[in-house]
């Protein structure tokens, strides 16, 4: 998990409440993202490529002078959710949690209490993350390996991964490959803290797998 898109509304009022949720995600690694700078593309397109960027969306409902909400801040929710993002909303007292989105968890925010607030959101964060997992830097090895998969950096899908659940296996997914000095790292997505993984290296010389590995990420393929 990298980031987070906070949704809500710009409004002076606000901004305090929205500058402690900013901190909050911050100090949990995670960049935040938002709608504030759009940089003159179309806003509807723009915002979702944003949200389609993040990993889980936190949505800010507040009230406003007529005492309703954003509807701006309600179509991002939309998005998120269509989407298929992890989605938490904290909603103002006196806010309505309106259809479609009644089902859904969400979080109170009381303005004398937003202490309390914020651990809910800080707990949820570590719970997606535990389920999200993070992107980490493996190292590949032997070298002759190495040597191939520099060859063929040009070619989709020539190292892959993927890991292991209940015992049984998921979708092969595709690393990135960058080169560093002395040899090759991969980025993978979605490593937990116990997960169990496998990488194969693919190319029209042959195909080599790794044994089953966790977070050490030292890769010997063979």
């Amino acid at each position: 998990m990298e980031s987070i898109f906070l949704s809500h509304h710009f409004d002076d009022d606000v901004e305090p409440v929205v500058e402690s949720f900013t901190r909050l995600i911050r100090s949990h690694d995670l960049e935040v993202i938002d709608g504030r700078r759009l940089q003159g593309q179309l806003v509807l397109a723009a915002v979702q490529k944003k949200i389609e960027k993040a990993d889980a969306v936190v949505v800010f409902l507040s009230k406003r002078e007529s005492g309703k909400t954003n509807d701006w801040v309600q179509q991002e929710r939309i998005i998120a959710q269509t989407l298929g993002k992890p989605v938490i909303a904290i909603i103002e007292d006196g806010v309505a949690n309106t259809a479609p989105f009644s089902g859904f968890e969400t979080l109170q925010y009381h303005a004398d209490d937003l202490v309390e607030t914020l651990l809910q959101l800080s707990e949820t964060i570590f719970g997606w993350k535990m389920e999200l997992g993070e992107q980490v830097e493996a190292h590949l090895e032997p070298d002759d390996v190495v040597a191939t998969v520099i060859e063929n950096a040009n070619l989709q899908g020539v190292v892959q991964y993927r890991f292991l659940k209940r015992r049984s296996w998921g979708e092969w997914q595709e690393a990135m490959v960058v080169p560093r000095p002395g040899g090759v790292s991969l980025l993978l997505n979605g490593v937990t803290r116990d997960s169990q993984m496998q990488i194969r290296v693919s190319t029209n010389n042959g195909t080599w797998n790794s044994a089953v590995v966790n977070r050490n990420l030292r890769i010997l393929v063979s």
